[in-house]
C-alpha cells in the first residue's frame, strides 16, 4: 500500500490517522452583460469567437473555463488552509455573516 502524505507539509498519514479532503473548483463567470452598443454586433462577436475557437487547444480551453483541485491535507495544514487559503496573511471570511456574491 503506497504511503499517504500531507500535500503540503509533507507529514506521512497513517490509515487509521484523520486526514483532511480539501476540494477547490474555479471556473469562468459571465455576468450577464452584454455590450450591445459596440461597433460589432452580438452576431458578429459571437461568430468571431467561433472562429477564434476553432484554432484553440480543446483541452486549454476546458482548463480556462473550469479546473479542479483536491488536496490531501493533515489537521495542522487544513487548519491553516482554512484560517488563509490564499496565503495572504489576512484572516479569511467565513460563516453565517459572510454571504459572497458571484455577480
Amino acid at each position: 500500500m503506497e504511503k499517504l502524505r500531507c500535500q503540503n507539509c509533507g507529514l506521512d498519514i497513517s490509515p487509521e490517522a484523520l486526514k483532511y479532503v480539501v476540494e477547490i473548483r474555479s471556473f469562468a463567470d459571465f455576468d450577464g452583460y452584454i455590450d450591445e452598443d459596440s461597433s460589432e454586433g452580438i452576431e458578429d462577436g459571437i461568430n468571431t469567437f467561433l472562429d477564434a475557437m476553432e484554432d484553440m487547444d480543446i483541452a486549454k480551453v476546458d482548463e480556462d473555463i473550469s479546473k479542479d483541485l483536491i488536496l490531501i491535507l493533515c489537521k495542522k495544514c487544513r487548519d491553516n488552509f482554512m484560517d488563509d487559503p490564499l496565503q495572504t496573511g489576512f484572516q479569511s471570511r467565513q460563516g453565517d455573516n459572510f454571504k459572497p456574491i458571484l455577480h
